[in-house]
């Protein structure tokens, strides 16, 4: 299974981006202008998403994870510094636990853990990835122009199970978002989201046990989860106890995308963290 990788080569250490789940390498456009004027930088779209091919295994966690540790067998730096968001960090976590001398630092920014497992129906991220899913597999939105994709997603309701407020989403995201999101998700495999709404994306895979199998240096990125942060604050505690050497951030009032809602002081963070 060939994974597509975006470079930016130059003569200086290795850094390696992974998206989160429904994107593709370009989420992390806001963040490059920073981090390539220091580092070589490989950005990946995962399996399904971007460029890549389909996995044939599935779209659990561990199917992602899997594919990027083979894809790391393969690459050609003798160590690296991981950077994964979202699903991007929970394959992150894996990776350096699978290959810790070859992923030298790791940079998790707000992985969702059970947020996106056990706690999903208690929360807002149910609506969402239901009716995303159910966009990428209606007609009229697959042969829809970009313009009619954005007013779909942005008519989008979402609702909050434990408030049961309603929001949306167009409300919440700007057109120009509601763009780029239209264009991943057309990129995206439709069957990407299954496992995710039928509550099996975390089958086979444990976070605590990767955690506690890092030993490497971990910046850990967490938003708030009061503003739309999926990395609860009951999960960071636990994630930074099961680390070797955890170095934590919190973000307040800033939402689960901190690469584009904070990509300057993101960028602060990850200059600072690989300096040291």
């Amino acid at each position: 299974m060939r994974l597509h990788q975006e470079k930016r080569p130059r003569d200086a250490a290795e850094l390696v981006l992974i998206h989160g789940l429904t994107r593709r390498w370009q989420t992390f456009t806001p963040l490059i202008p920073s981090l390539q004027s220091r580092y070589s930088l490989t950005l990946l779209d995962l399996p399904g998403h971007g460029q890549s091919e389909p996995n044939p295994r599935g779209y659990l966690v561990r199917n992602y994870a899997d594919a990027v540790v083979e894809w790391v067998d393969e690459f050609p730096a003798d160590s690296f510094a991981l950077y994964g968001h979202s699903l991007g960090a929970m394959v992150a976590l894996q990776v350096a636990a699978a290959r810790p001398k070859r992923v030298s630092r790791v940079i998790l920014e707000d992985p969702p853990f059970d947020t996106m497992g056990q706690r999903m129906v208690q929360t807002i991220w149910m609506s969402h990835f239901t009716q995303v899913h159910r966009l990428r597999n209606d007609e009229s939105f697959i042969t829809a122009d970009r313009s009619r994709q954005v007013g779909m997603l942005a008519d989008i309701i979402l609702t909050d199970p434990v408030t049961s407020k309603s929001y949306r989403m167009g409300d919440q995201r700007d057109a120009s978002s509601l763009r780029f999101m239209a264009a991943c998700v057309m990129m995206m495999r439709p069957e990407v989201i299954e496992p995710v709404i039928h509550g099996q994306w975390l089958e086979g895979w444990s976070w605590h046990e990767a955690a506690a199998q890092v030993k490497q240096p971990t910046l850990v990125l967490q938003a708030d989860e009061h503003a739309g942060g999926m990395l609860t604050a009951s999960d960071t505690e636990r994630l930074c106890a099961l680390l070797a050497d955890p170095v934590p951030i919190l973000f307040r009032s800033s939402g689960h995308n901190l690469h584009w809602l904070r990509a300057q002081d993101v960028c602060n963070c990850v200059h600072t963290f690989l300096d040291s």
